[in-house]
């Protein structure tokens, strides 16, 4: 019997990222957290990347509980990219927009994600900017980058 993964899904996609950022690919600069809120000093990071599995579901069809059948599902995830500037709006979100941009290309070129996954796929996701209330020379652009993941679960 095999469930699906969840953890090796969630460390294949932490590995990915963070041999990005060591190898000083598109990812530099950016810190990550991985189903963790991120706490103290966000704004000092400049980029901040937080992945979060949302929600998962079965199509139909593939939804059998019989012993010997595969369960096929969709798993969501969900990147979140922050990015500060004390600068300017614009200034924000181009820094959001090119981390955006480069993480896309690097969920694009594994869509394996090291094998846990059969395949995987953007679905888009929303963009946001703001002012901190708090402190008004802070200026906060978010992207949200959602992502399906095929994933199967068999009953042998």
């Amino acid at each position: 019997m095999a469930a699906v993964a969840y953890a090796a899904i969630r460390d294949a996609i932490e590995s990915i990222l963070n041999s990005k950022i060591e190898q000083g690919g598109v990812l530099e600069g950016a810190r990550i957290y991985i189903e963790e809120e991120p706490q103290f000093g966000l704004m000092d990071q400049g980029v901040a990347i937080a992945l979060f599995m949302d929600t998962r579901n079965a199509p139909d069809g593939e939804q059998s509980i019989s012993k010997g059948t595969r369960t096929r599902m969709y798993l969501r995830v969900t990147f979140w990219i922050v990015a500060f500037s004390m600068d300017s709006f614009r200034k924000a979100c181009d820094m959001r927009d090119a981390m955006m941009g480069a993480l896309e290309l690097v969920l694009m070129d594994n869509r394996t994600l090291n094998g846990t996954v059969s395949t995987s796929w953007l679905n888009g996701g929303e963009l946001f900017s703001a002012k901190d209330p708090q402190n008004n020379t802070v200026f906060t652009a978010l992207a949200e980058v959602v992502m399906t993941l095929d994933v199967s679960a068999i009953n042998t």
